[in-house]
């Protein structure tokens, strides 16, 4: 027996040592929210403009294009519990935060599942290991990036391939969505923005009065301090907007309007905006490199306008 597990030992041992360097190792590779969350750390104090949210900011607000001071702090898949946690972490920092900025989505009044429950889940070890958070289970999934399998690959290709771009840039926002990618046979065929209408289209809308109390929130915050909220739909293609469930749409405006009115925040809806061309967008409803840079000077545009605009009521 003491031999058994003196072998056991002399194999295990190495094992350990192998898994824990390669652990290591996957946590060096650049990614955003490592990245975000350093700039956040040294930029907290000076930062004027925040952008928060999912994919469609995350690809679709250039800050470089905003004036004053922004950063993009949205990331792929994220939820207002991820959005209220990165807002508030540094919440005692701020000296010249003035404007939020938060998009409203087609599913984002009627989303029925937390991130951790999502096909997305692998995304919530980001907020563990790189963001400092505490939002999840203690479970080694979240934990680890060893923990999918799937993820931990591509990150060890990039430390063979030399691999250091963070994925976004010096600003936060994502550079993965140039129009030099689009994929144009899914773009033609409209099967992309099938998938994304049926992903996005509510199964029930059992949901709303939490995603409502977790804005009534976001909006408490923002009074508390000062700080204007702006809420924006980024502009899809025809191929999505046209084919989006008429009673789901109808209670989105219907909830953002109610909202807007409760709040004190602004509204700018751009979903349909006739202004944006096929090369703007990446896919149906994300905005190419192109697209970002033309909707984000329209945002900043009209962002200064409404600021005049208050000014002189």
């Amino acid at each position: 027996m003491k031999k058994f597990l003196i072998y056991g030992a002399l194999f295990v041992l190495p094992l350990i040592v192998v898994l824990v360097s390669l652990e290591c190792l996957l946590r060096q590779v650049p990614n955003p929210y490592k990245y975000k969350y350093e700039w956040m750390q040294k930029n907290a104090e000076d930062v004027e403009v925040l952008v928060l949210g999912n994919s469609h900011t995350f690809y679709g607000i250039r800050p470089e294009f905003l004036d004053g001071k922004a950063f993009n702090l949205a990331n792929g898949s994220q939820g207002m519990k991820e959005d209220l946690f990165l807002l508030k972490y540094w919440a005692d920092r701020y000296k010249k935060l003035k404007t939020v900025i938060y998009p409203i989505s087609f599913s984002t009044w009627f989303v029925g599942r937390e991130l951790e429950d999502d096909i997305e889940a692998y995304r919530c070890r980001y907020y563990t290991i790189y963001m400092d958070g505490n939002l999840y289970p203690s479970l080694p999934y979240y934990n680890f990036e060893l923990g999918d399998y799937r993820t931990a690959k591509d990150k060890a290709a990039r430390i063979i391939s030399s691999k250091d771009d963070p994925g976004c840039d010096e600003f936060g926002w994502s550079t993965a969505y140039s129009l030099s990618k689009k994929k144009m046979n899914k773009w033609n065929d409209g099967t992309e923005a099938d998938a994304a209408v049926k992903r996005h289209t509510a199964k029930s809308w059992n949901h709303i009065d939490l995603h409502y109390a977790r804005m009534k929130e976001l909006a408490n915050f923002c009074k508390s301090r000062n700080i204007q909220l702006i809420l924006t739909t980024t502009p899809c293609w025809h191929s999505y907007y046209d084919h989006l469930d008429n009673k789901q749409l109808a209670k989105m405006h219907e909830l953002t309007n109610q909202y807007v009115e409760e709040s004190g925040a602004i509204y700018f809806d751009y979903l349909k905006d006739q202004r944006f061309e096929a090369d703007d967008f990446f896919d149906s409803n994300h905005l190419s490199d192109i697209g970002a840079t033309k909707f984000t000077k329209i945002l900043n545009e009209d962002l200064n306008k409404s600021v005049l605009e208050s000014g002189q009521q």
